[in-house]
């Protein structure tokens, strides 16, 4: 599926995505969310999940579809994860603080039972830093982009040609 994430002069910005057999969905978004959907492509591409937010959107849901009411219940487990490892991340960046892995297991922990989803595993160093890593690439691409520009990519990332 290619990716394009771009910025509009207005500065709303917009994701579209465009699937393999040629069906295409895409919305404006609120400024928060380029980063935020970047790191969603970070985690899922880290981590192999292909039920999560960018594989359900190849899989055929469209991007509005996410914030419908009653679209959390619809979610696969693996996107639940997802949403709370992006979370995480999230709350990191505004705190310019990075967990431990093992203090990040623990507040996925915490986050997966207070929303009564079914537990994840450990998260490693390993991981974290692959995360991180790409999530910053992809953030430094986005940032150097000009209004009217877009940053594309493929998912999944082993494909990617940002």
């Amino acid at each position: 599926m290619r990716i394009q994430l771009k910025k509009v002069g207005d500065s709303t910005p917009s994701l579209a995505c465009m699937r393999a057999d040629g069906t295409r969905t895409w919305s404006r978004l609120h400024p928060f969310f380029p980063l935020h959907d970047l790191t969603h492509y970070a985690v899922e591409s880290v981590f192999g999940f292909g039920e999560a937010f960018f594989g359900l959107i190849a899989s055929g849901w469209e991007i509005d579809a996410f914030a419908e009411r009653g679209a959390g219940a619809r979610l696969p487990v693996e996107a639940l994860w997802a949403e709370s490892i992006v979370g995480l991340l999230d709350l990191e960046r505004g705190m310019n603080r990075q967990f431990t892995a093992e203090e990040f297991s623990r507040a996925l922990e915490d986050s997966l039972n207070g929303q009564g989803i079914p537990a994840f595993r450990d998260v490693t160093d390993a991981e974290l830093g692959r995360v991180r890593a790409l999530r910053s690439d992809l953030e430094a691409q986005w940032s150097a982009r000009a209004p009217g520009e877009t940053l594309e990519l493929t998912f999944p990332a082993n494909r990617a040609t940002g």
